[in-house]
């Protein structure tokens, strides 16, 4: 039998403060986790602010039309965009104009470039894809079936527009847009891509609990979503959606070799020339990596086709700045001109 020793009073009070030094680490490890807890909730909040912010906040009747062109509101089968056009005597080939994340009419204000577009013998079809009264109100899973509904819907525009030659101007989500378009519909002739993907990536979260229920890609074919690039949800990200500097967070996406495979867009199946625009200091995604991987792709394809890459020192989608916007008008000029 192993005696029993009474317990000495110094070590008994030794044991008591060791418990009372634990529970006071634990009570403590609790507090940080309220703390964490109350930081990614309001980074949530503001992650979701963020992404949800509408720049468009325009009325239709406020678009500045320049002189000598004249505007038409579309209302066609679900289309809501804008045309403009000049008096020309015969059809033209019509630019069709696709915004980014801010949705809404993004290009009809724009009043000096779509003039410069109409002076050079164009005619410009300016297509929001959400975030207007009478379309999506965010970007989540958009179909593609609505911008063959305007490449139609040009097509009937007999004696103005000339059939099956369109052009398309994009930037940053518009842009890896009309790449996406470009590959998929052969009426399409010609692609100016501003600051854009190389793969698809998800749209952004249409609520503060939707941002923990999973991404759904930004576009949608035939009812089912198109494969994308998910955004890995860390603490770069949370920072990068917090300080509005989220290049970082898409080049931690694009580590993905296996979903970015499955989410490349196909640009060698495009029938026309493309110029890709970028910037050194694009502080939303890295456009220039990216266009460097879309110039990959052309190179691998022997790309028949006439294609460039102008990389500017700014930041993201500075298009309107020289010379990168008059390169953008000499290009068109120049390889899809009529």
């Amino acid at each position: 039998m192993i005696p029993e020793f009474p317990v000495v009073p110094w070590k008994k009070e030794i044991k008591m403060r060791s418990i009372e030094r634990a529970y006071s680490g634990y009570s403590g490890r609790r507090w940080q986790w309220i703390v964490v807890f109350a930081v990614l909730l309001t980074a949530t909040v503001l992650i979701y602010r963020h992404m949800n912010s509408d720049a468009s906040s325009f009325s239709y009747g406020s678009v500045y039309t320049p002189r000598g062109v004249v505007l038409e509101h579309v209302v066609f089968n679900g289309l809501d965009a804008d045309f403009f056009h000049g008096n020309s005597a015969g059809p033209q080939k019509a630019l069709v104009l696709l915004g980014g994340s801010d949705g809404g009419r993004y290009w009809s204000y724009q009043p000096a470039f779509i003039h410069d577009l109409i002076d050079q013998g164009f005619c410009v079809l300016s297509l929001p894809y959400f975030g207007t009264g009478k379309l999506p109100a965010n970007l989540r899973a958009i179909p593609l079936e609505y911008f063959y509904k305007a490449f139609n819907w040009l097509s009937l525009q007999k004696g103005r527009v000339k059939p099956k030659e369109y052009g398309l101007v994009g930037v940053s989500r518009g842009a890896g847009l009309a790449l996406l378009l470009a590959g998929r519909d052969p009426d399409v002739k010609a692609v100016v891509a501003i600051a854009p993907a190389s793969v698809v990536f998800p749209g952004p979260p249409t609520g503060i609990f939707d941002i923990f229920g999973g991404e759904h890609s930004a576009w949608s074919e035939n009812g089912k979503e198109l494969s994308f690039v998910p955004i890995p949800y860390n603490w770069s990200t949370l920072t990068g959606m917090i300080s509005g500097r989220r290049t970082k967070m898409f080049e931690n996406a694009l580590h993905d070799t296996g979903r970015v495979k499955a989410a490349t867009i196909p640009v060698g199946k495009i029938q026309g020339p493309v110029l890709l625009v970028s910037y050194t200091r694009d502080q939303i995604w890295p456009s220039t990596l990216m266009s460097g991987q879309i110039m990959g792709q052309f190179r691998n394809n022997n790309f028949r086709f006439h294609y460039e890459h102008k990389a500017y020192v700014g930041g993201h989608s500075e298009w309107s700045k020289e010379p990168c916007r008059t390169n953008i008008l000499t290009f068109l000029k120049t390889q899809f001109g009529n």
